[in-house]
């Protein structure tokens, strides 16, 4: 009896072991975690998001689109910023059980990333304005992304293990945190840092900028289809108001982040249309995704020959008015007004927003004031669009079918 009791109590023992393994497993698996993530809907419709958003690279790569070189590698290494997000928020997930929003220096650290694919956009863009070939390529710019994703994978990596970084441990060390006392009004502990803030408010004016950059492009093109893509940012642009909507909430009101997930997938829905009519105009045809098929030189680098791969498929003598730099905002000068913006805005969204108790409710007057910050800019900014429309205030609304190789010279002429 001794031996059975004995062995009774062993296999209660293992029994409970067992419970204990498949609790921590259920707590801290990053399995487990990723597919949290991935059953909600958010989860969903972000995931649903990155086919559209492949296409969209694949047309505006088309060889006939002639895309500056630092465009294109622009919007494909903001799929670096998406991956990064993967690792950051599991991490924060297993270690703290927050949602990254809530884990300030790896929300930062990540979120840096889309800072830096904006620069790079903004920087190609206006090379190609100019019709600065070797500018286009961005070679430094290239370099500089390569460097700050390594800083950031080492953030995310080391944060814990060197730096013993706590699930509200500020960015960078809350550089330009205002000391404490200075405003007398308690932050909640999930408030944004300072560089934290700054980094979502740069992103911001980057896409703005980036936005009206690509709407001069159509004119330097001659292919007013250009201004398509602008139009298909508009989504993109609902979903950063939403994520700085949701923060300004202290992260509070659920239904932001659906709204932004579901804008999400709509602006790279629209992204890849706007690209595919770009691409459609400029010669593309179902047969380039024959991959055994020649490829045969697209309209408008019939001309380019064996030079095409050597300045990457753009060439400045395509361009119809290229801009002379004369006729741009200097470099200096465009930093030095988006650094301003982003500092101001800073300030006023972190610590004027501890003055307003309705930011630290969620009932249905914080969901209200929720929406209008949500919708309203992106309306002016549509508003915007409109009024330099001509054409769409005319009622010469574009067609969703292009006819092949309508492209640059045809576009001179007829509408969009």
């Amino acid at each position: 009896r001794p031996q059975r009791a004995a062995s009774g109590r062993t296999g209660l023992h293992a029994v409970e072991a067992a419970q204990a393994a498949l609790a921590g497993l259920e707590a801290s698996s990053s399995l487990l975690a990723f597919a949290d993530q991935g059953s909600n809907i958010n989860g969903l419709l972000f995931m649903a998001s990155l086919p559209p958003y492949l296409a969209f690279i694949y047309f505006l790569g088309y060889r006939g689109n002639n895309t500056p070189p630092l465009v294109k590698f622009s919007f494909s290494f903001l799929l670096v910023f998406v991956a990064a997000t993967i690792p950051a928020g599991l991490l924060s997930k297993t270690t703290y059980s927050a949602i990254l929003a809530d884990s300030d220096w790896l929300h930062g650290a990540a979120e840096s990333l889309l800072a830096c694919t904006n620069i790079c956009l903004v920087a190609g863009l206006r090379a190609g304005l100019c019709g600065d070939t070797e500018a286009a390529k961005g070679g430094l710019p290239k370099g500089i992304a390569g460097a700050w994703t390594v800083l950031v994978l080492l953030t995310i990596a080391t944060g814990i293990t060197l730096f013993n970084s706590e699930v509200h441990t500020p960015f960078l060390g809350g550089l330009g945190d205002l000391p404490a006392g200075i405003v007398d009004v308690a932050e909640p502990i999930n408030a944004l840092s300072v560089p934290t803030w700054m980094v979502h408010w740069s992103t911001v004016f980057e896409w703005l900028l980036a936005m009206s950059l690509v709407w001069k492009w159509a004119d330097v093109t001659g292919n007013p289809r250009w201004k398509g893509l602008t139009w298909a940012m508009v989504p993109s642009h609902i979903s950063s108001c939403a994520a700085l909507t949701f923060h300004i909430f202290y992260n509070q009101v659920p239904w932001i982040l659906t709204a932004q997930a579901f804008c999400t997938a709509l602006g790279n829905l629209t992204l890849a249309i706007a690209a595919g009519r770009i691409a459609v105009s400029n010669g593309w045809t179902p047969s380039e995704l024959n991959p055994f098929a020649e490829k045969p030189a697209a309209p408008t680098q019939e001309a380019k020959g064996a030079e095409a791969e050597d300045d990457e498929g753009f060439d400045p003598a395509l361009l119809a008015k290229p801009l002379q730099p004369s006729e741009m905002t200097s470099g200096p000068l465009l930093v030095a007004e988006i650094v301003l913006l982003t500092v101001v805005f800073t300030y006023l969204t972190k610590y004027g927003e501890l003055f307003v108790n309705l930011f630290q409710t969620t009932g249905v007057e914080a969901s209200v004031a929720a929406g209008l910050f949500v919708f309203i800019p992106p309306v002016v900014v549509a508003f915007a669009c409109w009024g330099d429309s001509s054409d769409l205030k005319s009622g010469a609304w574009p067609s969703f079918l292009v006819p092949v190789g309508a492209g640059p010279a045809a576009g001179r002429q007829e509408k969009r």
